[in-house]
């Protein structure tokens, strides 16, 4: 067997201060890569046909983005990598043959897909209308198709309620039990937002102990992150995992969230559930009218005629957000993508998370350390999620590496009439996926295709 020493690696990254996940420690070494693959983790010099020096700036498993809506799109991934992510879960708005292919031909991060419940299954099925309860059969032949997308390698079910309220208990809970069949977890987007959503934690309760299925509320920031509702619904988490319940968390770290204008989100009588806000408060942030605030007669006519249309509702309590971060039971997802995602439209999300939770929240608010908050978006998601040899730095695992100056990284994007949502972080000073550098010092190299479609096995 050839000892490190003496075997030639691919790549060698060099003088790094390489963060340990699973024993929260961080420590000055050297990583060999060949192929894929990380096959060294030491302090020994290591020879590589090619070398990247460190400089005693941060080594870190690549970040996992287990909620996104990137889906094969070429810009959304190139925004996502260069903050650091290399594997993205999608699927929660659509997955189809397209979305697919586009990541089999090759995409620039890991791609896999959990399955939609609200937007794949119904319509498979012929529930095309969200405000309908799926009949009998109809539920049948959405578990039939639910076992089959899980046989294909999904990694979970995504169910967006407040997107179709017709989803009745039943459904939700027959899918549920398919999802415990193979030992995946669903993922919740709540009934209703603010503090009418406390109402709407006991359905997904009573599902989890009727089942024993893993839950994953999704993004507490922009469903329980308004109207000071956040402390009561991590109550209402904790509690039910104190019971046994098997019941995670994760969350955006913008005060502020975009929606299409024409979803469920906005039906008569949304303002009710924020407090004192109107169509005012709502900053258009695509097509035509982008960057301008929105009024009453605006947003009728772009419900009714452009419901594409990305709006930013300025809604959010500052707040939520360390009280969602300092609970160990919360990771970090960034919704990247969802609606409208071109050069100079969307959200900040999708450039700036991962640099936000580390330059604002470790570096310089202090509020987690950089091991707790590098395990939100690595192991953590990556176990949660059955991600195979993904979300450590250890021999064996799969080379995908991001090197940071943790004195450095921040995000720099921001919402539309305030900044450029697409902006790009800094501190980012390498991103290697699956062995190959697709980020060097913040620029996109010509390894455009070192992703892989991923499954769940």
């Amino acid at each position: 067997m050839i000892s490190s020493l003496h075997k030639k690696y691919d790549t060698v990254i060099t003088n790094g201060n390489v963060i340990d996940v699973i024993n929260g420690t961080v420590e000055k070494k050297n990583v060999g890569i060949s192929g894929d693959k990380i096959t060294a983790v030491t302090s020994d010099d290591l020879t590589g046909a090619s070398y990247f020096d460190a400089g005693g700036l941060a080594v870190s498993p690549g970040f996992i983005d287990f909620h996104s809506h990137v889906d094969g799109n070429v810009f959304s991934g190139e925004c996502l990598v260069k903050q650091g992510g290399t594997t993205t879960l999608g699927g929660e708005r659509e997955l189809s043959s397209k979305s697919i292919d586009r990541v089999e031909n090759g995409f620039i991060v890991n791609q896999g897909f959990s399955i939609s419940q609200s937007f794949v299954l119904r319509n498979a099925v012929g529930v095309t209308d969200p405000k309908r309860p799926a009949r009998p059969r109809e539920i049948d032949a959405m578990v039939d198709l639910a076992r089959r997308f899980m046989e294909y390698g999904a990694f979970a079910i995504c169910f967006g309620l407040e997107l179709v309220p017709g989803t009745s208990f039943d459904e939700l809970l027959a899918l549920s039990a398919v999802a415990k069949e193979y030992n995946r977890p669903i993922l919740v987007h709540l009934r209703k937002d603010g503090r009418e959503a406390l109402r709407y934690f006991d359905e997904i309760i009573k599902v989890a102990g009727l089942t024993g299925v893993k839950v994953q509320i999704l993004q507490l920031m922009y469903m329980v992150g308004i109207g000071g509702a956040m402390p009561e619904a991590l109550r209402i988490i904790e509690e039910a995992r104190n019971d046994g319940l098997d019941i995670t968390a994760d969350s955006g770290l913008y005060d502020a969230y975009c929606a299409c204008i024409g979803t469920g989100i906005f039906e008569k009588g949304w303002e009710k559930e924020y407090g004192n806000v109107s169509a005012e408060d709502l900053l258009i942030s695509s097509g035509i009218h982008a960057g301008e605030n929105c009024s009453r007669k605006l947003f009728s006519e772009l419900r009714r005629d452009y419901p594409q249309t990305l709006v930013t509702a300025f809604v959010c309590d500052s707040d939520a957000i360390p009280m969602a971060l300092e609970k160990d039971y919360v990771y970090v997802s960034t919704n990247a993508a969802d609606g409208p995602h071109y050069p100079g439209i969307g959200a900040p999300e999708v450039s700036g998370t991962f640099p936000r939770l580390l330059g604002r929240y470790v570096r310089e608010k202090k509020l987690l350390s950089l091991v707790e908050a590098i395990r939100k978006i690595t192991v953590l998601p990556a176990e949660r999620f059955g991600l195979k040899d993904i979300g450590e730095i250890k021999e064996g695992m799969n080379a995908d590496i991001v090197v940071f100056d943790q004195e450095r990284i921040i995000d720099n994007a921001n919402f539309i009439g305030l900044g450029r949502p697409d902006a790009d972080p800094d501190g980012i000073a390498a991103v290697y996926v699956n062995g190959k550098l697709v980020v060097d010092n913040g620029c996109l190299t010509k390894n455009r295709k070192a992703g892989k479609f991923i499954k769940r096995e």
